[in-house]
């Protein structure tokens, strides 16, 4: 559990040095849509779109013709991205697991939160998941003394935590840091789903167990966030759909069958292996 304390530690002290909310403030705009849900800016007016737009149809291209079909049809440019990226991200959440050895809540929760950090930027999103966690342990300490049956539990420390989030929301408006008063429902919820996720692993396990894989879901979360948010991923995957596809078929079916030591084990796993020469 040291490693991912450290991990995300360094990556704090870092944000905190450079002065920025990770994704930039520049390239994350509200979508209008009804939703208000935050993604990235791009790629309406972008070159890459421009030449897809002249492109004639060889076979090889099917996917970008379709993505420029898709926009003219009225899909969002942003969501499309995100659609593309998202397996892109479960890959190196994949890499990071077998290779590395970092352990998370799956490979979709920690997916779904570097969306989420995403939207809130890294600062907010951790600033966000302590609040639902702080109130969720404390609502349910409180509530164990009215001995209640579990969902009518879990009803009310919605209740405790709608109420924090809401009293979060307001306070960040006064920050000039980050603000996480206009961010959509969605973000939230998905919150409320790692710190179920972590409240099941501390009954079912343990509390150690829990802050581990709770800490390496986050640490996967701002890897994939990180990787989202830099433009010229973001140009590369609209523009090459065809070969981000690739990329990720060829990398997973490298790792699906990689046998190795991962990293973190090299240490624990020392005095069994064998020195040559």
């Amino acid at each position: 559990m040291k490693k991912y304390i450290i991990l995300i530690l360094v990556c704090l002290g870092w944000l905190v040095w450079a002065k920025i909310d990770v994704i930039a403030v520049k390239q994350i705009v509200v979508t209008p849509t009804t939703s208000n849900v935050v993604t990235p800016t791009l790629l309406t007016k972008s070159n890459n779109l421009m030449e897809a737009e002249t492109m004639k149809w060889n076979g090889f291209n099917s996917i970008q013709k379709l993505i420029r079909i898709g926009i003219d049809r009225g899909v969002a440019s942003n969501t499309i991205v995100l659609l593309l990226m998202l397996p892109l991200v479960a890959t190196i959440v994949s890499v990071l697991h077998y290779m590395v050895g970092l352990s998370g809540y799956g490979i979709f929760i920690p997916t779904m939160i570097a969306v989420v950090f995403l939207a809130t930027g890294i600062l907010g999103g951790v600033l966000l998941f302590a609040t639902v966690l702080i109130v969720s342990i404390v609502s349910n300490y409180l509530l164990k003394r009215f001995k209640l049956h579990f969902w009518p539990a879990r009803s009310i420390n919605l209740l405790f935590i709608s109420v924090g989030t809401f009293g979060l929301m307001i306070g960040t408006s006064y920050l000039e840091l980050f603000d996480l008063s206009k961010i959509s429902i969605f973000p939230v919820l998905f919150m409320v789903l790692l710190v179920e996720e972590f409240s099941r692993t501390q009954l079912a396990k343990s509390r150690k167990e829990a802050f581990s894989l709770t800490l390496g879901t986050l640490v996967l979360a701002v890897a994939g966030a990180l990787l989202m948010g830099v433009r010229e991923v973001q140009e590369w995957v609209i523009g090459q759909p065809e070969l981000t596809l690739i990329v990720v078929l060829v990398v997973n079916l490298l790792v699906g069958s990689y046998t190795g030591i991962r990293l973190v084990e090299i240490k624990r796993f020392a005095k069994a292996i064998r020195k040559k020469g």
